[in-house]
């Protein structure tokens, strides 16, 4: 009896949370943080200068840090050749994702699907990019100089022009620092203890995507649960880190500050071992948070897009 060939599905979600596990246990620095400022760690980009967001910003920041990229911008193999450049040999391309909903076909095969809701059903798909450093061939505006990186916001200036704006405060000449929903505070240091306005804006990101999870504003049930439950409160330490990602790399800073990082490593290695969507959650309540914050501060975003609802 002959058999027809099975298609194998890839299962793009166990790949990227793998990759991740992958990161977090070699060690050292987060792998989506750097302390100091750089072309390539800043917002990534689409060819069109469009910027990504959630899980994808998280993925190329990754990749970006991993192989020490210079330049913000990612093109597909096909986007690379139409600006007249050319992928170089050897070269591996990184993985993006996005989510889309198509009508039922039969049996046919489709990518991972994600969920059904009548005749449709949603799907993951994953696509090939390349970063521009990759790339021979390109108009020089695609490897851009640091200072040619401007999102219009000065480290020194973060307290006065973007968190003096908003709804929750700020109260130095503490010893320690954490957000209070009882008097809706950040209790922060004195910003001259310190060891750069970079790491006291980077700090204070942190903070601020916790301080959007109280329940009038995006009711995070993670926050909600934060000293009663250890899962919960290594989730919201995760969304609250890769929020001050998404935030520090739109202000245009950077800075370190984990001050428990081997704990809270190792509550999101549990996490994300025991489900493979964890990150994509985890990016999209971070991408939610940071928006937040943003819209609060009466910032507009540099050609957002939504990278749950478009490919490249």
């Amino acid at each position: 009896m002959a058999y027809g060939k099975r298609t194998t599905r890839r299962d793009i979600a166990q790949e990227i949370t793998d990759k991740l596990i992958a990161r977090l246990e070699e060690g050292g620095p987060l792998p989506w943080r750097r302390p100091w400022r750089s072309s390539a760690m800043a917002m990534p980009l689409r060819s069109t200068g469009e910027a990504y967001k959630g899980i994808n910003h998280l993925l190329l920041s990754i990749e970006a840090y991993a192989s020490g990229y210079t330049t913000p911008y990612w093109m597909t193999f096909r986007q690379a050749k139409e600006l007249g450049g050319c992928v170089r040999k050897g070269e591996r391309s990184s993985m993006v994702v996005y989510y889309g909903t198509a009508k039922k076909k039969g049996e046919e095969a489709a990518p991972e699907q994600d969920g059904e809701e009548g005749d449709h059903y949603r799907f993951l798909k994953g696509y090939a990019v390349f970063n521009a450093d990759q790339v021979e061939g390109l108009a020089e505006r695609y490897h851009p100089v640091e200072d040619e990186i401007d999102t219009g916001v000065r480290p020194d200036a973060l307290v006065d022009e973007f968190f003096g704006r908003m709804p929750f405060g700020i109260k130095h000449g503490h010893e320690y620092v954490a957000y209070q929903e009882l008097s809706d505070k950040i209790l922060m240091p004195d910003p001259s203890r310190f060891e750069s306005a970079e790491c006291y804006g980077a700090t204070l990101a942190h903070e601020g995507i916790h301080a959007s999870g109280i329940a009038k504003r995006l009711n995070r049930e993670c926050f909600a649960r934060y000293h009663t439950d250890k899962e919960a409160r290594a989730a919201e330490e995760l969304i609250a880190e890769i929020g001050a990602r998404m935030l520090t790399a739109r202000l245009g800073i950077a800075g370190e500050h984990i001050d428990n990082h081997a704990a809270y490593v190792k509550g999101w290695l549990r996490l994300l071992k025991s489900e493979k969507r964890h990150i994509f959650k985890a990016a999209a309540e971070a991408q939610r948070a940071c928006d937040w914050l943003l819209e609060a501060a009466g910032v507009v975003m540099i050609d957002p897009i939504d990278d749950a609802a478009r490919a490249a």
